[in-house]
């Protein structure tokens, strides 16, 4: 905690923050303790490092359960599953500061938060269907819901997103730029609202 605001850092940057089972287990039980925290007013996520808030789920892993024959391939989406539909109906606001790739797992961790703050290195992509995978991590349930057919193309093709995208599409609520990163931080964990914090440090995402 830093101030009234809950941080939580995604911290394998070696691995571009992969989201592992222990990773999405202890995620969910520590948003459980600052929901019931009052002294807790809202949630910041964001990853370790500058390429990436979280490229996906640890395929490595997964896959070497599958070959293996464990059980950790299935308890990994179960939970990670429980914490993504956590999220969606979290109490507090959840900010998901989408710096870098965000794929798969990360936007599990991110979309169903309330706010998803892009920045000028923001990629965002579901490149799961590319291995025949439907869209994961609640895909099916957001994906319909942005503006026109971008869900279907999004879905059907794995495509990327940058910034200005990700904003139009609904993907992101907001741009901040990386120099106002901090300043963003520091006006939530002072006891800013989110509303007026974001009012004075975000910006229209540059054209893409």
């Amino acid at each position: 905690t830093r101030g009234v605001v809950g941080i939580v850092t995604l911290n394998r940057p070696q691995a571009l923050n992969a989201l592992t089972h222990g990773m999405a287990v202890a995620l969910h039980a520590q948003l459980k303790d600052w929901a019931a925290d009052d002294a807790v007013k809202c949630v910041i996520v964001q990853g370790a490092g500058e390429r990436a808030f979280c490229a996906g789920g640890d395929i490595r892993t997964l896959y070497d359960s599958g070959k293996a024959g464990t059980p950790y391939a299935v308890e990994f989406y179960r939970d990670e599953y429980l914490l993504n539909a956590y999220i969606k109906h979290y109490p507090k606001p959840y900010i998901a500061l989408i710096r870098g790739f965000v794929m798969g797992g990360g936007i599990g961790v991110s979309v169903h938060g309330s706010h998803r703050i892009a920045d000028e290195a923001t990629v965002f992509a579901m490149p799961e269907t590319g291995i025949g995978l439907f869209p994961d991590v609640g895909g099916s349930f957001f994906l319909p819901r942005l503006p026109g057919e971008i869900g279907m193309y999004l879905g059907l093709t794995g495509a990327r997103l940058k910034a200005a995208d990700a904003v139009y599409a609904g993907v992101a609520t907001h741009y901040v730029p990386a120099r106002q990163r901090e300043a963003l931080i520091e006006k939530l964990c002072g006891g800013e609202t989110v509303a007026v914090a974001l009012r004075e440090v975000a910006e229209d995402a540059p054209d893409a």
